[in-house]
């Protein structure tokens, strides 16, 4: 996180590393049963019917995440995708493509050590030509963007 970014290992410690593996493990806690079906009263007039809420992932993912919490705001989203069910394609900061990779080595790595396709998670490196064809692309179903235009 210090390498490309320029914060110090402290920062980067504090604001990304635990942040990140706190968000680990509240998914692996919470996350499934978050993703059951939660069901809702109905109004008098609809006391025949059911309604609930049914999570179903979206299928592809798109992360825009800015320079300057690479581990975090890479990872928060691609956490919470793969745990619900999504493929994720990343593209990071041009800023912090040195870390980025790193990062998503680690991702693929712990997905074939658990008996998944590492190609789930992609990254795409590039200035913002690389995040307009990322937004314009028909194979995404969602895109995350955390940052200002």
């Amino acid at each position: 996180c210090a390498t490309d970014s320029g914060k110090t290992q402290v920062d980067a410690l504090l604001g990304e590393i635990l942040t990140t593996c706190e968000k680990i493990r509240t998914l692996l806690h919470h996350g499934e049963t978050w993703l059951e079906p939660s069901f809702r009263e109905v109004n008098p007039m609809m006391m025949h019917k059911t309604a609930w809420v049914e999570y179903v992932p979206l299928g592809v993912l798109g992360i825009i995440a800015p320079w300057n919490y690479p581990f975090h705001n890479m990872l928060n989203h691609v956490l919470s995708g793969l745990f619900s069910g999504n493929a994720v394609v990343t593209k990071c900061s041009e800023h912090t493509s040195w870390s980025s990779v790193y990062f998503h080595s680690i991702c693929r790595a712990a997905l074939e050590a658990n008996g998944f396709d590492p190609d789930l998670v992609q990254l795409c490196t590039g200035v913002a030509e690389t995040g307009k064809a990322m937004v314009e692309c028909p194979h995404i179903d969602k895109i995350f963007f955390t940052g200002s235009p």
